[in-house]
């Protein structure tokens, strides 16, 4: 049998052809059912494991590290040697490996020492598992002097022989010199011995990755954690409820915690709750939620979000629920300026092994390697501008090819030809490492126990693509940076006893300002489409502002059309059946929420939450068998509970067509409170809110005119750069606005900042004084 035993793809930055996905159709199509990659390190081998797994292909997972400067190539036998490898894989990352600490990980790990690394052969002694690896027959004559354990080992790194020139060109973009000469897959002319030798050594192989084993640490190993979490989240209702706590809110936690019980998450809930609790006491502003965490009460009464479900009618089944196989999934908002301080405190409490930020890769997509190949052929710039503004980067190359303005140039301009043939083949390959802008994982056992981390600038990265983390029972929870809770941040804190959660949300004057459509600066509401739509749509109170955020997106632009009527009394407000009227009262009988379908769902066919949500999920991924077979289902236990069949149909039918658009309206409430804490601000802060938009605006000339008028309405006097008042941002004394060094250009920061540090010692008296203070870092510049 054929066992290509060292296949290099893409995962080696910049030395391969070959994608993962490629290269297991590959193996199907020459009926391969052993396979190894064995890249520099081991981010592709979950992608790898799971796609062989799924085709009927033996994975077997290597590593190519090198020792003195010479290749050996590592490959687990079974799991404990792939921890093993992960282990070597984190030293290689961390220092340079040597055969000392390569000693300590060895155990179920067969060595292949290929001929050009001979010499290491007796350093090995001790491994039982030690094979000489050759390409040619001369290769295998001088190590069959050595030892009859040998195998035919060739780095591949592309299919076939033709792709070299095509290689090549990754060595060009990259500024380095790999040979590729002999890297194709050829063992289709191997010798019935070089066969046989396989036979021997892929016994040694059997590979089983475990899943859903949970690795959520637990909160605090001195308290049970489950009584903590009750005991906090009772405490956190009659606070929340100033102790008038009704059945319906005790039946609710009651309920919510037996689900996050019977689920294993109290841990998971209890690490979100320290983390957010740590944000708030160091003054680092978080979001009131966000997505459907927003839905659970538990979320609500131990301050994760500040989003009440039973007030805004937010169901905690379209978050967690018994027949949910997902984990559950809490993001969070922060101040984009000190989320980093959250995710250290994290790392701290956790440890730094434990809590990895997540890896994804920059891919030659079609613009990016057009470029690129470009700047090898020297093409003229405004050549290549032109030719790159035909090209639709939402497609592939090859589907820009159907484009007749890319043939134009293709056609006309032979070097563009050739290099698109060349980026026909490089496109989609992975060019550089970066950092998941959100990302964080989690664990209660260091992550290289689990999978391959990658430590950039001493900070770790969870070495796999983060889709594949759940099934490795491993916490992925999104720490996010917004912007908007900045400006937010920033503008209280220079207002006195001001307390952001206490503003009302029926102030009239904030509605105003929405409906007038004076929404620059308003978080979701300052894009062109809110403010064309919003003087027709005038909300006049939250819920219709929630609404707007949840029906001005493109799928539901007819319901949107349909709301305003019935708003504005055009149309008749109608609710499909009386028993629905309580469900969609709020939105004029129109369906707009995901927590509406599941409702309506439930109340029909007596579906239970979960069940209901199940439902909904396969809507949204149009799944036609599950929604044929949930229809007849629906159908008939509609019918059972006293419904007319033409209209259950109907109502099914509805909801089928809206689950593709239908919005989480846990999500459209936490998003909603932001935008009218923001336009709050406005409204009643206007110099303090139009002077942070001013600070963020230095690059956009035109908006900054718009704002620095603003400020000349509220009476306030514009002025110019001023060496006694101006800071390295606007800023405001009085009456007066002082425009910021940062408007100055090519003024460099740390130039402004010596400026302020010297300004502080004593005013300027007059521009000589100035000089002669200055001169030592000003003329610099």
């Amino acid at each position: 049998m054929i066992v290509p035993l060292k296949v290099t793809t893409d995962y080696t930055l910049m030395q391969s052809l070959i994608k993962v996905k490629d290269l297991v159709s590959f193996c199907v199509s020459k009926n391969i059912k052993n396979c190894a990659i064995c890249d520099t390190n081991l981010f592709g081998s979950i992608e790898f494991y799971k796609l062989c797994k799924e085709n009927n292909i033996n994975p077997i997972i290597g590593l190519e590290i090198n020792i003195y400067n010479n290749p050996l190539y590592l490959y687990a036998k079974n799991y404990n040697g792939y921890r093993n490898l992960l282990k070597i894989n984190t030293i290689v990352n961390d220092s340079t490996i040597t055969i000392d600490n390569l000693k300590n990980n060895i155990e179920d790990i067969v060595f292949i020492i290929p001929y050009k690394s001979i010499f290491l052969y007796d350093k090995f002694k001790n491994i039982s598992d030690r094979y000489l690896g050759y390409q040619n027959s001369k290769e295998l004559t001088e190590e069959l002097i050595i030892t009859d354990k040998v195998v035919y080992v060739k780095d591949i790194k592309m299919f076939q022989k033709e792709d070299l020139k095509y290689i090549e060109y990754l060595n060009k973009i990259s500024d380095c010199n790999i040979n590729f000469n002999d890297c194709y897959y050829d063992y289709d002319n191997l010798k019935e011995d070089d066969l046989n030798r396989f036979d021997e050594i892929i016994n040694l192989f059997n590979l089983v990755i475990p899943e859903k084993e949970r690795h959520i640490p637990k909160y605090d190993k001195n308290c049970d954690s489950f009584s903590f979490l009750y005991n906090l989240s009772l405490k956190g209702l009659k606070k929340r409820l100033n102790n008038n706590v009704s059945d319906i809110y005790l039946k609710r936690l009651n309920y919510e915690l037996s689900v996050i019980k019977k689920m294993g998450f109290v841990d998971y809930f209890l690490i979100v709750y320290d983390y957010v609790l740590y944000a708030k006491k160091n003054n680092i502003l978080v979001g009131p939620g966000r997505g459907s965490a927003a839905g659970s009460l538990v979320s609500y009464v131990i301050g994760i979000t500040d989003i009440d479900p039973i007030k805004y009618n937010l169901l905690f089944e379209r978050f967690l629920n018994y027949e949910r196989v997902s984990m559950p999934d809490i993001d969070i908002d922060f101040d984009s300026l000190k989320r980093e301080e959250v995710i250290n405190y994290v790392k701290k409490r956790y440890g730094n092994l434990n809590v990895a930020g997540g890896l994804t890769y920059t891919t030659f997509k079609s613009k990016l390697i057009l470029r690129d190949l470009c700047k090898i052929y020297n093409i003229d710039e405004r050549l290549l501008n032109k030719f790159l503004s035909a090209i639709n980067r939402n497609l592939s190359l090859k589907d820009n090819l159907k484009n007749k303005n890319v043939n134009l140039f293709i056609n006309n301009y032979s070097d563009l030809k050739e290099i698109y043939m060349v980026a026909l083949k490089l496109e989609g390959l992975k060019k550089n490492i970066s950092t998941h802008a959100a990302g964080i994982v989690i664990s209660d056992v260091h992550l290289d126990d689990i999978i391959p981390v990658y430590k950039k600038d001493d900070v770790y990265l969870a070495g796999v693509d983060m889709s594949y983390l759940e099934n490795l029972g491993l916490l992925k929870m999104d720490f996010l940076a917004l912007k908007n809770l900045t400006t937010i941040n920033n503008i209280i804190t220079k207002i006195p006893n001001f307390k952001l959660n206490e503003i009302p949300l029926d102030d009239k004057n904030v509605y105003n300002l929405f409906s007038n459509g004076n929404t620059d600066g308003i978080f979701q509401f300052e894009t062109y489409s809110f403010k064309n739509i919003l003087p027709k749509f005038r909300p006049q109170n939250f819920s219709e502002l929630v609404a707007l955020i949840a029906l001005n997106r493109p799928g539901p632009v007819e319901e949107l059309e349909r709301y305003i009527k019935r708003k504005n009394k055009k149309e008749a407000i109608t609710y499909y059946d009386d028993s629905l009227k309580d469900i969609l009262i709020d939105t004029y009988g129109i369906i707009i929420y995901q927590e509406q379908v599941i409702s309506i769902l439930v109340k029909m066919a007596n579906f239970s939450y979960a069940e209901a949500d199940n439902i909904r999920r396969a809507m949204a991924k149009k799944k036609e068998d599950v929604l044929i077979k949930n229809k007849e289902d629906f159908i008939n236990r509609s019918i059972k509970n006293g419904y007319k069949k033409e209209l259950a149909s109907e109502i099914y039918n509805h909801i089928l067509k809206f689950a593709s658009y239908g919005f989480n309206k846990a999500h459209s409430v936490s998003y909603a409170i932001i935008s009218y804490q923001m336009a709050y601000l406005k409204v009643h802060y206007s110099s303090l809110f139009v002077f942070e938009l001013l600070n963020n605006s230095y690059s956009n000339l035109e908006y900054t005119k718009s704002l620095l008028n603003e400020l000349k309405r509220e009476s306030l006097i514009i002025n110019h750069v001023d060496i006694n008042h101006s800071k390295n941002e606007y800023n405001i004394e009085g009456k007066n606005v002082y425009l910021g060094y940062k408007s100055i250009k090519n003024f460099k920061s740390e130039s402004a900042l010596k400026l302020i540090n010297e300004r502080n010692k004593g005013l300027f008296l007059n521009i000589y004084d100035f000089f002669k203070r200055t001169i030592s870092f000003l003329n610099k510049e």
